[in-house]
Parts: structure tokens; sequence; C-alpha cells
């Protein structure tokens, strides 16, 4: 279907399919290109709330425990750095499948480590397992009581999964993700201990963490505003392309009247 149009010496003409099918294009990639920005805004946020709260003095988790079995103020926990004397159970632990490393496949190793608020789910960083994957690592957990510092980390949602992930049914465990549905009670059936609810991430400074590299972002608001400085280019290139190819604008551009 041909459609034709004169707005004074402006002539529009063209198909109406392929108009509405760049119309919809156009409005795809403008909205690619604020959505990028709005991740940028995000991840700037979150930058300036690490940096704020590593000004905090580290406090131990017992005294945040209030607030963790809030849902409405638990978001106020996360990157609260907490400071206290741990202790460890050998076969207290679960390990998080599929974690990378510069290239490599591991294990995130989550401890379940004593303190005054119940038993804190500890990640000490990553571990190397079986390429082959025929055995699973057994982590040297330390030994005595020692002094533990970290972050509460709260994941900003639950992880998105092919399929709702098994509760463990002893420990120690592989799983796929820590944040499964009702994931704190059944740590507290199967230790009979209370658990913090958030995981905690180990300083990577401390001698007792693995390979404990922590981002911030995965990817910096200088990327995501990069992102949608290429969305935007891309919604002009089509946009001129379109006023080029259905307008006589080129022609008036050039002192001519004339339009194919």
């Amino acid at each position: 279907m041909q459609f034709n149009r004169s707005l004074g010496p402006l002539s529009i003409g063209g198909d109406v399919r392929a108009v509405l099918a760049g119309v919809i294009l156009f409005g795809l990639l403008v909205n690619l290109g604020f959505w990028q920005l709005g991740r940028a805004g995000e991840k700037t946020a979150l930058e300036s709330r690490w940096e704020a709260r590593a000004a905090m003095p580290a406090v131990a988790p017992e005294v945040l425990l209030p607030e963790a079995l809030s849902n409405e103020t638990a978001a106020a926990l996360a990157d609260r750095r907490v400071r206290w004397q741990a202790s460890f159970t050998a076969s207290n632990y679960l390990l998080l499948d599929n974690r990378l490393y510069r290239g490599r496949v591991g294990y995130h190793v989550i401890a379940l480590v004593e303190s005054n608020a119940g038993l804190i789910p500890l990640n000490l960083g990553w571990l190397a397992g079986d390429p082959s994957r025929r055995t699973t690592p057994i982590p040297a957990l330390p030994e005595g009581r020692i002094v533990i510092e970290g972050r509460i980390y709260v994941p900003s949602g639950n992880p998105l999964m092919m399929q709702e992930p098994e509760p463990p049914a002893e420990l120690p465990a592989t799983v796929q993700t820590l944040y499964w549905e009702n994931w704190q009670g059944s740590l507290e059936a199967l230790s009979g201990r209370s658990v913090f609810p958030f995981e905690v991430r180990i300083q990577p400074t401390s001698p007792h963490a693995l390979m404990a590299e922590w981002a911030v972002v995965n990817q910096s608001p200088s990327k995501h505003i990069g992102y949608a400085v290429q969305w935007f280019a891309m919604a002009a290139v089509l946009l001129i392309i379109g006023l080029l190819r259905l307008t006589n604008l080129r022609f008036l551009l050039s002192g001519k009247r004339t339009h194919d």
C-alpha cells in the first residue's frame, strides 16, 4: 500500500508497511538507548553506595540483625561492613557451582560460620574445580576462633533459572544459587541453627580469603553510556535514511524541486 502527501514544497511518499516497520524499529532503538542510560545511572548509584559505606565502621552482625529480618529495610544493609569473632565447622559449607574466575570455571565456597547472630553464610571466594567434573573440591576451612571482616551482599533480585533449584538435603552440598526459594529455612533445618538472611563476602585482603575479587558492578557506567550512544546513533541513521527515502528533502536542500 502506497501513500503520497505534500506539505508545500515537501513531498512525502512510500510504502505504508515499510514506514510502520521503520517507526517501530526507531522506537525500539531509542528505548534501548534510554534503557542503557538508566543502567548507567543505577551503576553510578551502586558505586556511590559502595564508597559511602566503605567509610562506615564495621559492626557486629547481631547489631544489624533486626534490620536484616525486615524486608523493607534490607536494602539499607547492602555493602555494610561487618566484623566478628568466627568459628568454622568442617562440613558446614556450600559450593556455588559454575563461578568464573579469569576465564576458569570453579566454585564459590560459602561457609556457614558461627556468630552471635547465628550462622552466617560467608563467601570465602573462588575455588578451582576438577575440569573433568568427576570430583568436587573439599575446601580447607580455618580452624579455631578467628576475626572475620566482610561486606553484606544483598542481591537486587532472584536469579533467573531455567528451573526451580532444589535446596540441599545435607551439608556440605553443591548448589547453583544461594537464593533459592526458602533457602534460609532450608539451611536452618539442616544445621539446627538460625541463619543470617544474607551472604557476607569476605574482605579480599583477609588471610583466610580464597580468590576473592568482588566487582562493585559488572559493567562500568561509562560502558552503558557508550552503548546508549551507539543505540541513539543507529536511531539517528535510521531516521536520516527514512527522510531521504520517503521525502524529496535532499532535492530541496540541493535547490531542486523534483522528486522521483
